[in-house]
């Protein structure tokens, strides 16, 4: 059950920032609202700010406290920049220093910078439920069944339920606005990555006035119903997971460490878990323990794989390994990827993720289907398994990524879908690559065809997210289009990236 639209980190490295000397204006604006230091010796400050718990309910007078992290800039800012990361159910603000590390330092005198824990996340309502989360992964039950426990667990397991009908990205955008407000109403400059295009999306139609510059980055494109997307997303995973194998048949050490046709070796894989699950022995805490290798968790480790040139090639020799009998490699991919203990089979709870805001989310901005909920399940389970009968290697798994929504505790449906965004008047920098698994490059083209003034940035192979990946061909356009305020001078902007990183020849041959 574990959600394949996770965030892809664009930062790098690690690396130390300066600290921030900036006073007067922002800086002034967050002393009077009690701003603290997000962590010791943080330069960001971080504010609690109470918002209405329903922004379009003027005489609901419910609130709930929202938290962002700001970091002024160094010299005579121009405005906020907003950096929405993935998910949705990932923490900005524990992203905050990481990402600032990366950036150019004329961005960090010339902006205030601006991450937040969305509504539900992390300080901003702290919903989690990796007990439910890991059940859900290692569940053998059938699909409705274990969809069904898993939302129903999930809800169980949260320390409220108070945000769950609240959690929309339409809720959250006006969130952010209320920041900007009370921070003086400067301009803001926008950068969206992966489920931060939707979020970026929706914030500058709600919200053209306020937005100066935008880039979104491995892009959403909101026009799309909840089925049409992940059936995109399940094109995009079998497309970059053929190339894979295909790149791999390429290469003469990858091609005889999985026997000479990487695609049947998969094939053959993948059919023989369809039968029966494997069963693998790995290091225990005192003695080894057997864990069985399910079509479930090998899903997860190929689906988890996709998304950049580094996780493809470790895939490449997972599978190698199994042509040797070892499974181990790929049960461990799985596991890590899923954020389970492979020994206890306990969760590794993750600070900066939440299975729970991901579906509180997604479940509140997308419809699915219509009808009584069993209904609307035998509807989302007729579509899946058309989507895998045209994309047999994955299609099916990556269409179900949301099916725990129809169970979900939502009691209203999700929005009609929106008109594409035109915003005349903007700058807008749309990132795609042509190896994204999750958001297609299809999807970054339609969204940049109806932009004003948008300017699409093509990375032949890639990521998912393609900003801070030590590609200079797209961190120079980006900074020039955020330090010195310049789109690039055509339409569309090629550059070159791997598909797959360097294969490491195994030892010994099956």
């Amino acid at each position: 059950m574990r959600r394949l639209l996770l965030l892809a980190p664009a930062c790098a490295a690690l690396l130390a920032v300066a600290p921030a000397v900036a006073t007067g204006g922002v800086a002034d604006r967050l002393r009077a609202l009690d701003g603290r230091p997000c962590f010791a010796g943080s330069e960001f400050t971080c504010v609690a700010l109470t918002v209405p718990l329903d922004h379009f309910a003027p005489a609901d007078g419910r609130t709930t406290r929202v938290v962002f992290a700001v970091r002024p800039a160094d010299g005579p800012s121009r405005g906020l920049f907003v950096t929405a990361t993935g998910g949705p159910g990932s923490s900005g603000i524990l992203s905050a220093e990481p990402y600032a590390a990366t950036m150019p330092a004329a961005m960090l005198r010339r902006y205030d910078l601006v991450f937040f824990d969305q509504r539900g996340m992390g300080r901003s309502g702290a919903l989690a439920c990796p007990e439910a989360a890991a059940r859900a992964t290692l569940s053998r039950r059938p699909t409705e069944q274990a969809g069904r426990t898993f939302a129903r667990a999930c809800a169980n397991e949260l320390r409220s339920r108070r945000l769950l009908p609240f959690m929309g990205t339409a809720q959250a955008v006006e969130d952010l606005e209320g920041l900007r407000v009370a921070l003086g109403g400067p301009g803001v400059f926008l950068y969206g990555e992966s489920y931060g295009t939707q979020y970026a999306q929706t914030y500058a139609a709600a919200h053209p006035d306020a937005v100066r510059r935008m880039a979104i980055d491995g892009v959403v494109d909101l026009t799309l119903t909840g089925p049409q997307f992940w059936a995109s997303a399940a094109r995009g995973f079998e497309s970059v997971l053929t190339a894979t194998l295909r790149t791999c048949a390429a290469r003469p050490a990858c091609d005889r460490d999985l026997g000479g046709d990487p695609e049947r070796l998969y094939g053959r894989l993948a059919a023989r878990l369809d039968r029966a699950p494997i069963p693998v022995r790995i290091p225990g805490q005192r003695r080894p323990v057997e864990r069985d290798l399910t079509r479930g968790l090998f899903d997860v480790a190929v689906s988890s794989s996709m998304y950049s040139p580094r996780g493809r090639s470790a895939l490449l020799s997972a599978l190698a390994a199994t042509r040797r009998g070892d499974r181990r490699p790929l049960l461990e991919l799985a596991y890590g990827s899923a954020g389970i203990d492979p020994v206890t089979q306990a969760p590794m709870p993750d600070p900066a993720w939440s299975d729970a805001v991901y579906y509180g989310v997604d479940c509140r901005d997308y419809a699915y289907y219509a009808g009584t909920d069993p209904e609307r399940s035998a509807a989302f389970l007729a579509e899946a398994a058309l989507v895998g009968q045209r994309f047999p290697l994955l299609g099916e798994a990556t269409a179900l990524s949301d099916y725990p929504c129809v169970w979900w505790e939502a009691p209203e449906p999700g929005p009609e879908r929106p008109a594409p965004l035109v915003l005349p008047g903007v700058p807008v920098l749309v990132s795609t690559a042509t190896a994204d698994p999750i958001t297609p490059i299809d999807q970054a083209r339609a969204v940049a065809s109806h932009l004003a003034d948008g300017h699409l940035v093509t990375t032949m192979g890639g990521a998912h997210v393609m900003w801070g990946r030590e590609l200079d061909c797209v961190d120079r356009v980006f900074r020039r289009f955020f330090v010195d305020l310049r789109a690039p001078a055509a339409r569309e902007t090629a550059c070159r990236g791997a598909y797959v990183d360097p294969y490491a020849p195994q030892r010994g041959r099956g």
